[in-house]
């Protein structure tokens, strides 16, 4: 089928949207099918391909963003532009996380998918209030609405008003592709690893306090601005500790080899860029599911929505007063000392990981679809 994915998220970047999307046309394409990714001209200046180990390509279309309007106009400027350029009237379908390109795409009677990665509060007033007042999400032109856990399609049955039939829950996956090992011998020093986002909500605090504590473990950390590793360095001198900036997906599979635990110490409330929001209640972090498939052990934050995905002692350790430090070195000390649970539970997220990864997540997606 030719299939136009439009998206209003600057790519390449640090972003995980971007990522997901570029992940979505490359597994699309993989299958087959004909895919047209149309974006906005933003990003960093690197091939797109290359940054995301991009194997199955599929055809780029950038659109320049109009510099003399604000950034809420360009928002809709693009929307129109995208669908004008996907040539939609020749593509079977298209899919988009964009609201309003959604909402032009009813008018003009073309089914499409929506997906859907955050709360509706998020979005601008005129988007909620085309959300709320003309229901267009409940409309036949839509195929079906993805949402990436089961709290969010909940938010958007009951407090939005939409159909629950129409909604489909399909978490994130991840194509990284490595061979399980088993550790025949544990080692002496383990190596901890966060991969991602330095805002406070994302527990850096606990890390840097576990290093300081824990003689046994070497961390390491993987995100920030090269300004802000610098000031890190220069806090935290430790010789158990090292940061890094932000790593390139393309990356991300080497450094992962050398890490053994990947912690994700959650706070509460989970803030987003700009240390704002609050996306505790249906995050579903991009990163956990490319430890599972290269069978890392976890030890993740307690949270409900979390618990979508992992279960303790099966697949993963969850902290249950994740806001204690001592319970984040009590587990990763205990975990340690028993080489064959250490073993057990990476092997079942190894397993889960591989299972449900991006190739079986878009013939879901495309599974129970009526296209006439």
């Amino acid at each position: 089928m030719r299939i136009s994915i439009i998206s209003n998220s600057a790519s390449p970047s640090k972003n995980a949207s971007s990522l997901q999307t570029a992940k979505l046309c490359e597994s699309l394409s993989e299958i087959g099918h004909d895919v047209t990714l149309i974006l906005p001209s933003t990003g960093y200046k690197k091939n797109l391909y290359n940054f995301y180990n991009i194997k199955s390509k599929f055809k780029i279309i950038r659109l320049k963003f109009f510099k003399k309007f604000p950034v809420g106009i360009n928002y809709y400027l693009f929307s129109l532009w995208a669908i004008y350029s996907s040539n939609y009237r020749n593509q079977d379908f298209i899919i988009t996380r964009n609201f309003f390109v959604s909402f032009i795409l009813c008018i003009l009677k073309k089914k499409h998918i929506v997906e859907i990665h955050d709360d509706l509060k998020i979005e601008g007033r005129i988007v909620r209030f085309l959300v709320f007042f003309t229901k267009f999400l409940n409309s036949n032109n839509i195929l079906k609405l993805i949402t990436t856990t089961s709290t969010l399609k909940k938010i958007y049955s009951t407090e939005y008003g939409i159909l629950k039939n129409k909604i489909q829950v399909l978490h994130n996956a991840s194509s990284l592709n490595v061979k399980f090992k088993y550790y025949k011998n544990m080692k002496k020093k383990l190596n901890v690893g966060y991969f991602g986002s330095i805002y406070k909500s994302r527990g850096l605090n606990i890390i840097t306090k576990l290093s300081e504590i824990d003689k046994y473990n070497n961390y390491y950390v993987y995100g920030g601005e090269k300004n802000d590793v610098i000031e890190l360095k220069k806090k935290y001198r430790n010789s158990n500790i090292f940061f890094s900036e932000y790593i390139p997906y393309f990356k991300i599979e080497k450094k992962l080899n050398k890490i053994d635990i990947c912690i994700l110490p959650y706070t509460k409330k989970i803030t987003v860029s700009g240390n704002v929001g609050d996306i505790s209640n249906y995050t579903s972090p991009l990163k956990i599911f490319d430890y599972m498939k290269t069978g890392k052990l976890i030890i993740c934050s307690n949270l409900k929505v979390i618990r979508e995905v992992l279960e303790n002692n099966k697949n993963s350790i969850l902290v249950n007063d994740f806001d204690k430090l001592n319970s984040w070195l009590t587990n990763i000390n205990l975990i340690r000392l028993n080489k064959n649970k250490f073993n057990r539970i990476r092997r079942n997220a190894y397993i889960f990981g591989n299972k449900y990864n991006n190739i079986w997540r878009v013939k879901s997606m495309l599974s129970n679809i009526n296209f006439k």
